[in-house]
C-alpha cells in the first residue's frame, strides 16, 4: 500500500528525506536543534568494534589509577625520610612519584581517544576514569603538597597545618570538579574547551611548583631567613588558587582536541614542533621551561576573563558600545531612507 503524499511525515522519516536542507533556512529554535542532532547522529558513520581491543581503554584508565596510588606510596616513603633528615633520599621518592604522576597524565590523555577509535566507549569507562582522576590528579597532588612543603621549610606546627588544609582543599576541588564535569557536560568528546582548570593541568601546576622551587634551590639565596618565611605563605596560597580554579567556570583550553583537531592539523604540527624545539634549545634548563609554560596556561584562563570583562563592561567595551550605536543609527537611516523613497516611487508609477 502506497504511503498517502499529504499526510505528515515523522521526524525519522523527514531526517532521512532531508538531506537537501541548509541549515541555515531552519528557525533557530529548540524543535530546529533537535531536528539538526537527529540529522547528525544518523549521518555519522558509526564505528566498528574492535573486539581484541576491548579491554585495553579500562586498563589503561586503570593504569591512570594505579599510577596515582604508587605516587601516594612514594610521598609516604619521602614524608618519612624527611622526618629521619634523610633528603637526599627524600627528595628521589618525590621525584619518582612526580614522574609516577606524570605517567597517569599520559594514560589518562589516550584512554578516551583509544576507547573512540576502538568502539567500546560506555558508562563504565566514563566512572572508572572519574574514580582514577579523583586519585592521580586530586588526593596525590594534595599529598605532593603537604609532603614538599615540608620538604623545603621544615615542619613547624603552623606550616604543617597549613599544608595539611590547603591539600584536603585541593582533594576536594579536584573531585567537586571531576563530579561536576560528569553532570554538565555532554558525551560529545570534540569540546574545545574546559569550564574550569582540567585536574590534571591543576595537578601539572603542583608539579611544576616542586621543580621551579628544586630549581631555585641552586642559588644561595634560597636558604636565608627571608625565604624561609616567604616559602610558608606562598606554597599554600598557590595550592589553595590552583584547587580553587578547578571548581570555577574560567574557561580552559582543551589542548588535546586542539592538537588532534583535523582541520587544524597542519597549525597544530607547527605548533608541536617549535615547541620541540625550544625543549632542545632550553633542555639544560628545563626545571624552569616546564614550570614557566604550566604556569603560562593556568594563568590563561583568569587573563582571558578579564580581557572579556574589559572588553564587555570597560574602556574596551565603552569603545565597542559606541561604534554600535554609530551602527544601529546608520541602518535607521537607511530605512528610514528607504521609507521616503518607496512612495515617491509609487507616485510615479501611478502617473
Amino acid at each position: 500500500m502506497a504511503a498517502d503524499p499529504n499526510e505528515p511525515k515523522s521526524n525519522m522519516d523527514a531526517a532521512r528525506d532531508a538531506a537537501w536542507i541548509d541549515a541555515s533556512d531552519l528557525p533557530d529554535n529548540e524543535e530546529s536543534r533537535r531536528f539538526l542532532r537527529l540529522l547528525f547522529k544518523r549521518g555519522r558513520r558509526k564505528r566498528r568494534r574492535l573486539p581484541g581491543l576491548a579491554m585495553l581503554p579500562s586498563m589503561m584508565t586503570l593504569g591512570n589509577g594505579i599510577c596515582g596510588v604508587a605516587a601516594i606510596f612514594e610521598f609516604s616513603r619521602a614524608h618519612a625520610y624527611i622526618t629521619t633528615g634523610a633528603l637526599q633520599l627524600a627528595s628521589d621518592h618525590l621525584f619518582f612519584g612526580g614522574w609516577l604522576i606524570f605517567a597517569a597524565m599520559i594514560l589518562d590523555g589516550l584512554d578516551g581517544k583509544i576507547a573512540r577509535l576502538t568502539g567500546v566507549t560506555g558508562r563504565f569507562g566514563a566512572e572508572l576514569d572519574s574514580l582514577s582522576d579523583a586519585i592521580s590528579f586530586g588526593v596525590a597532588p594534595g599529598v605532593f603538597l603537604w609532603t614538599f612543603g615540608q620538604f623545603f621549610y621544615g615542619s613547624g606546627n603552623f606550616e604543617t597545618k597549613a599544608l595539611w588544609a590547603v591539600g584536603l582543599l585541593y582533594a576536594a576541588c579536584a573531585i567537586l570538579r571531576l563530579a561536576r564535569f560528569n553532570a554538565e557536560t555532554d558525551p560529545d568528546p570534540d569540546h574545545q574547551t574546559f569550564q574550569g582548570m582540567p585536574s590534571p593541568g591543576a595537578a601539572s601546576a603542583m608539579l611544576c611548583l616542586f621543580l621551579l622551587l628544586n630549581w631555585l634551590a641552586k642559588f644561595p639565596w634560597f636558604g636565608s631567613s627571608v625565604m624561609k618565611t616567604v616559602l610558608p605563605v606562598i606554597v599554600p596560597l598557590v595550592g589553595a588558587a590552583v584547587g580553587l580554579l578547578m571548581v570555577t567556570r574560567v574557561r580552559y583550553v582543551h589542548f588535546m582536541n586542539r592538537l588532534l583537531n583535523r582541520q587544524r592539523s597542519f597549525r597544530s604540527l607547527i605548533y608541536v614542533l617549535l615547541s620541540a624545539v625550544m625543549l632542545l634549545v632550553l633542555a639544560e634548563q628545563w626545571m624552569l621551561v616546564l614550570p614557566v609554560g604550566v604556569f603560562a596556561y593556568v594563568l590563561s584562563g583568569p587573563v582571558y576573563l578579564a580581557y572579556r570583562f574589559l572588553r564587555g563592561r570597560g574602556v574596551l567595551g565603552r569603545r565597542q558600545l559606541m561604534a554600535e550605536r554609530q551602527r544601529q543609527r546608520r541602518e535607521r537611516a537607511k530605512v528610514a531612507s528607504r521609507e521616503t523613497a518607496a512612495p515617491s516611487l509609487a507616485t510615479g508609477e501611478n502617473q
